[in-house]
């Protein structure tokens, strides 16, 4: 009977360990994938490096698919290595790593929680930074959010009123205004009817009401993430345990 067990618990580890290993070989993929566009983007995108290149906002999305891209390269290639070499040092790295970006997400989702009447006060004064004629970093940010999103202010369109941004010679910001593509290039539909407020050549909703859409998707999405984290930390410390200790011979 204990040689019995005993087979069907090597059997187990054997199948978490490979199964361990697959996981981390995919994701590695998928980091790979990121670094390799991210770097070609900026590199040798031709046509496509330079519009990045006139848009901060995307050089920096870029950036950051570049470090997310080799940050989960190598975490999944510890995991990998951890896993099919049963080797204790990097399957220990590799849970210190995923198990701070564990808790680094529960404490970032209740801080979320906990902060989230802040908001509007926090955007509020950031509308108040807002100067159409520049090309600084909170300009584009709202310009691109509302455009992009079909949304004006916070609330509503009537937040522009509570703020003292510039030059303020219309109720809104220009990129309030319906436009003939959802970018902040495109051409606008009518802007004398926009600012006069008629109601299809502007956007009256608020940007708060149309990323609430995507709420329930990020939640969903990062309680997916947390879950396959918790996983591979458990499968982590099976194999750990497991380890060195001559159970798969």
């Amino acid at each position: 009977l204990k040689t019995e067990t005993r087979k069907m618990m090597t059997g187990g580890l054997k199948c978490l360990k490979y199964s361990m290993f697959v996981f981390n070989l995919l994701f590695m993929l998928c980091g790979a994938a990121l670094l390799g566009l991210g770097i070609w983007i900026v590199v040798d995108g031709n046509s496509f490096s330079t519009i990045v290149a006139s848009n901060s906002v995307i050089l920096n999305a870029v950036y950051i698919i570049i470090a997310v891209g080799a940050a989960l390269f190598v975490i999944a290639f510890l995991g990998c290595c951890g896993a099919i070499k049963e080797n204790r040092c990097l399957l220990g790295t590799f849970f210190v790593i995923v198990l701070i970006i564990f808790l680094a997400q529960i404490v970032g989702g209740i801080l979320a929680f906990v902060y989230y009447d802040r908001v509007r006060p926090a955007a509020l004064g950031t509308m108040s930074k807002f100067n159409e004629n520049g090309t600084d970093a909170v300009t584009t940010g709202w310009n691109t959010l509302q455009a992009v999103f079909q949304c004006c202010g916070f609330t509503n369109y009537r937040d522009w009123n509570e703020t003292t941004w510039t030059p303020k010679v219309n109720p809104f910001p220009l990129s309030c205004c319906a436009r003939n593509v959802l970018t902040t290039t495109g051409s606008i539909k009518n802007e004398t009817a926009c600012v006069a407020e008629v109601p299809g050549y502007f956007y009256s909703v608020g940007c708060e009401t149309k990323l609430k859409a995507y709420y329930w998707a990020v939640g969903g999405t990062a309680l997916g993430v947390l879950l396959v984290e918790l996983l591979a930390l458990i499968f982590t410390c099976c194999l750990y345990r497991a380890a060195d200790d001559d159970k798969y011979d």
